[in-house]
């Protein structure tokens, strides 16, 4: 045999070798896409940690951080008022249970937002309104968990969030689309409102574009408070 066809077929008895980790990792991201598409959001929350990359991040961890859970009242059944003052949370404490029925959506609101918090539901940004206060009130969470239908929202669906101090309900009316490094959305304003946002599906990684909807208010109503005098 000569040296060319010997060299030739030492190369055809590699080849299989060669190829084989090339098909595993294709197999592999095939197999990881798979399951990405079919395994529900609310079990995709236990195996994904995707960074929710936004400056509103205080930090990925927070030494010392105290998470209260709390136990709201969404039945609505205490008196109220149209005049009230809300009470200011503490950083790691869930101050809401925001529910919209038309996207089967319920889940509990933190003040402030970290990775632990946005692990546990919906985070209220602490650089904007507290919620029954008058401007912008930021609210967002994980596409991958919390907020995977949030793009199923319509104009004219309606977000509630109950408080401990009150019940304030809202009424979508436009959807928002911008990047990252777009504050715009997501700053104080003098107009009253409820921004919720979340990044936008990205099968291959982060996405730097956000999306949301921007809800008008259409009744705030404050529990009625009976103070004991001595």
């Amino acid at each position: 045999m000569s040296e060319s066809a010997t060299k030739q077929s030492s190369i055809a008895n590699k080849l299989p070798w060669l190829l084989t980790p090339v098909f595993l990792v294709i197999l592999s991201i095939g197999i990881a896409m798979l399951v990405y598409l079919l395994m529900p959001t609310h079990r995709l929350q236990n195996y994904l940690n995707i960074a929710f990359m936004d400056n509103l991040k205080v930090q990925s961890t927070t030494a010392g951080l105290n998470i209260i859970n709390k136990d709201i009242d969404t039945n609505g059944n205490k008196e109220t008022t149209t005049v009230g003052e809300v009470l200011y949370p503490h950083f790691g404490e869930q101050c809401a249970t925001l529910i919209c029925e038309e996207i089967d959506l319920t889940v509990g609101v933190y003040y402030g937002t970290t990775t632990e918090l946005l692990a546990l539901g919906a985070c209220q940004s602490t650089q904007n309104k507290v919620i029954g206060d008058t401007g912008n009130v930021v609210i967002s969470a994980h596409v991958n968990t919390f907020f995977a239908d949030l793009s199923k929202m319509k104009v004219g669906d309606t977000v509630t969030l109950y408080t401990e101090y009150g019940i304030f309900t809202y009424r979508a009316k436009e959807a928002i689309r911008f990047q990252k490094t777009d504050k715009s959305y997501v700053t104080n304003t003098s107009t009253d409102k409820l921004t919720l946002y979340t990044c936008e599906a990205d099968i291959l990684g982060n996405s730097d574009t956000r999306i949301g909807m921007i809800c008008e208010p259409i009744s705030k109503l404050y529990y009625v408070t009976t103070e004991v005098k001595e």
